[in-house]
């Protein structure tokens, strides 16, 4: 019998981001229904579990909730960066979004998992004329152009094929962003987009819109990661709506895109789990700013597109880690998990927090506190510091929750410790759908010339 987890929490203090989650009665933690303290002795450790229907259900709650506010087409376009395994790619494409592609390699990815090509946003910052006559050759939607010289090279790409490239141009509202400054992209002095306040955006439109290998069909404007804030969406389409304003009063174009990019946010910490990023306020913001001011101008209504990420897949998935060792020392009790911040990367790169559940005792008291850590040859390999748990033992089951995004598509492999596989649950099963690395793998591309195999030391 399945135990929702609502009738634990009193006593075992845990709280779960979503109600996917639930306990059974052995007080494992259970995903979908299935038990995860299982998953990890069948499948092995470290292991990535993801869930299908959480998937599918973020997806259907943003794009329900801008069909039901916006009057015009709205695009979700999966950003394929976050988490680029092929069968998540492949669920988002069944379900109708598009594909955000920053690079060629994800362009491939996104077609092998069965995007059609039209449904492709190809995005970048630094592309020459052949990644754009492979991704034009192969009929790409749109083309994001970065900057000035992008736009010279898009052009020349699609002269020499005989055709028109259909490109959106990224600006840069140059905003304040509430978010972790490496995740930040629509902010003063980024590398990202052509900067609107100084007027170069005004330029690079005018310019491109005299380019004959070209259709500027479209504004595109992306301001960062993990926001959890409306304002700053709502500040971003107020200032490219004026720009696009600009741009009609003297340049008479006329957007039939207006592409507010991602960086939605999702709660990572207990204590934010209540706190969600309100898209039902979003939308229907959003779209008054966008619809009012298309009227006010006479311009009919573009289609909307988003570049969702972080808040598609990062709470769908978990990284199950068994406990290798417990060890005391003076700054505290450190428990070594066989998984590290090679899975974890976020950790290092942005500071992240993730919430780390012991799966196989959910329903014991919380005891103690400790810090978790990988078995790396670094001091940095620190997972998290001074958590609250349960009282720990080699061989318990850490649950980390919420790794789905950015965590995978940010391996790193030192200590050469390969990726682990990935599981997908849904009513069809537990299905391996990206396999573990091996040290095959890792070591594939490696070739020790014959002439070192016959030779001897040479002397100092």
């Amino acid at each position: 019998m399945i135990l929702r987890l609502v009738g634990f929490l009193a006593y075992t203090e845990v709280r779960l981001p979503h109600e996917h989650f639930s306990v059974n009665k052995l007080g494992h933690l259970v995903l979908d229904g299935y038990d995860l303290v299982e998953l990890a002795e069948r499948f092995g450790t470290p292991l990535y579990v993801v869930s299908e229907g959480r998937l599918r259900e973020n997806y259907r709650q943003l794009a329900e909730t801008f069909k039901t506010h916006y009057p015009e087409e709205t695009i979700i376009a999966y950003a394929v960066k976050a988490n680029f395994t092929l069968a998540i790619i492949r669920i988002f494409a069944l379900e109708g979004a598009w594909a955000e592609t920053f690079t060629g390699p994800e362009f491939h990815m996104a077609l092998m998992a069965g995007v059609k090509p039209e449904n492709i946003l190809l995005t970048g910052t630094s592309r020459g004329e052949a990644d754009f006559k492979e991704a034009l050759e192969a009929g790409v939607g749109l083309i994001v152009a970065d900057s000035l010289p992008e736009l010279y090279r898009v052009s020349r790409a699609a002269e020499e094929l005989g055709g028109k490239a259909r490109v959106l141009i990224r600006v840069n509202p140059a905003l304040e962003v509430p978010t972790h400054p490496s995740i930040a992209t629509g902010v003063r002095g980024t590398k990202f987009g052509i900067d609107i306040p100084s007027g170069d955006a005004f330029k690079a439109f005018e310019e491109a819109l005299a380019l004959e290998g070209i259709i500027v069909l479209g504004v595109h404007t992306h301001i960062g990661s993990r926001i959890m804030r409306v304002e700053p969406f709502l500040e971003t389409a107020r200032r490219v709506v004026d720009f696009i304003g600009e741009l009609n009063s003297r340049l008479g174009f006329k957007p039939e895109y207006l592409d507010l990019g991602g960086g939605f946010g999702i709660p990572y910490r207990p204590e934010e789990f209540d706190e969600v990023l309100d898209f039902n306020l979003l939308a229907k913001s959003l779209s008054k700013i966008i619809v009012e001011e298309f009227r006010r101008l006479g311009l009919q209504l573009p289609k909307l597109v988003f570049e969702p990420g972080r808040s598609l897949v990062a709470d769908a998935e978990l990284l199950l880690a068994k406990v290798g060792n417990v060890k005391e020392t003076p700054a505290g009790k450190y428990i070594f998990l066989d998984a590290s911040t090679n899975h974890l990367t976020p950790v290092l790169l942005v500071d992240q927090y993730f919430e780390i559940i012991l799966a196989n005792k959910v329903n014991k008291k919380i005891e103690e506190t400790v810090n978790f850590a990988g078995p790396l040859c670094f001091t940095g390999d620190i997972i998290a510091l001074n958590r609250r748990i349960p009282k720990v033992e080699t061989g318990d089951l850490a649950a980390i929750l919420s790794v789905g995004a950015y965590c995978k598509s940010s391996y790193m492999a030192h200590n050469a410790q390969p990726k682990p596989p990935t599981v997908m649950l849904s009513k069809h099963g537990a299905e391996i759908v990206q396999r573990g690395q091996t040290l095959g793998d890792l070591l594939a591309h490696d070739v020790i010339p014959p002439r070192l195999y016959h030779a001897f030391a040479e002397p100092s």
